[in-house]
Parts: C-alpha cells; sequence; structure tokens
C-alpha cells in the first residue's frame, strides 16, 4: 500500500477516535457535574453522610462511567472499521479476482479437451473391435 492510502486510513482512524474521545470526554465532564457538585454540597454540610453522598452522585458516576465505555468502544469500534478497509483495499491491488477466475477456468477447459480427446479415442477402439471380426468367440477350442 502506498503511503497516500496509507495516511488516508490513518487520517480515518484518528478523526473516528478523536470524535468519540470528545463525546465520551463530554459525558464524563456531565457525570462529574452532575455527581460530584451534589455530593460536595452534602459532604460539606454534614461529613457523616458518606452514604447520601454516594446516593447522590450515583447519576453522575453512571453517566461517567458510560463516558468512559463510549470512548472505549468507539476506539475498538474506528480499529475494526478502518483496518478492516485497509486490509481490502491492500488485498484488491495484490488479489485480482478476474485473473483468477481466468486461470481456473483456462486449466478447466484445458482438462475437459484432454478428457474429450481420450473419450474420443476409447470410442474409436471399441468401434474397430466391434468391427473386427477376426475375434469369434462362438467357435472356440478346447
Amino acid at each position: 500500500m502506498d503511503a497516500k492510502r496509507a495516511a488516508v486510513h490513518a487520517g480515518k482512524y484518528f478523526l473516528f477516535t478523536s470524535a468519540f474521545a470528545i463525546v465520551g470526554l463530554g459525558l464524563v465532564a456531565a457525570g462529574v457535574a452532575l455527581g460530584g457538585v451534589e455530593a460536595w454540597d452534602i459532604l460539606s454540610a454534614n461529613s457523616n453522610a458518606t452514604g447520601q453522598a454516594l446516593s447522590a452522585a450515583a447519576p453522575g458516576i453512571a453517566l461517567a462511567v458510560l463516558g468512559l465505555l463510549v470512548y472505549r468502544f468507539g476506539k475498538a469500534w474506528s480499529l475494526y472499521k478502518t483496518l478492516t478497509a485497509a486490509n481490502e483495499d491492500a488485498l484488491s491491488e495484490t488479489f485480482d479476482t478476474q485473473r483468477v477466475k481466468s486461470d481456473i477456468v483456462s486449466v478447466l477447459d484445458d482438462r475437459l479437451a484432454d478428457m474429450q480427446n481420450d473419450l474420443q479415442s476409447v470410442n474409436r477402439e471399441i468401434r474397430k473391435l466391434k468391427d473386427d471380426d477376426s475375434f469369434d468367440f462362438s467357435e472356440q477350442k478346447n
């Protein structure tokens, strides 16, 4: 694969992962803002209310975890998509399916022609044996 096409695939990977990173980071930031502010307010008012602070922060924590999952999924999906496309692109130039098909067809044609010639020669021999009256099996001597 030439450098231009490799750069195109690398650029696609970078753009896909960057987009998923921005979305994931946004969700993490929203989760921290949502859960952190409420939990901080509860803890600053009463330092013994950790259970209340955790329950108040639970939606924010869930949103932050969702952001991390979106980022990880996006990174894996981007790798799969760009690697598959790059592999198909590289194979398309090295593996010409039309050439392979024509090679297979030409080999099959040669083999079929050989089989046809063999069958014709066998048929000629059989006709020759049928026409040959020199072998008369009805008058065999013991």
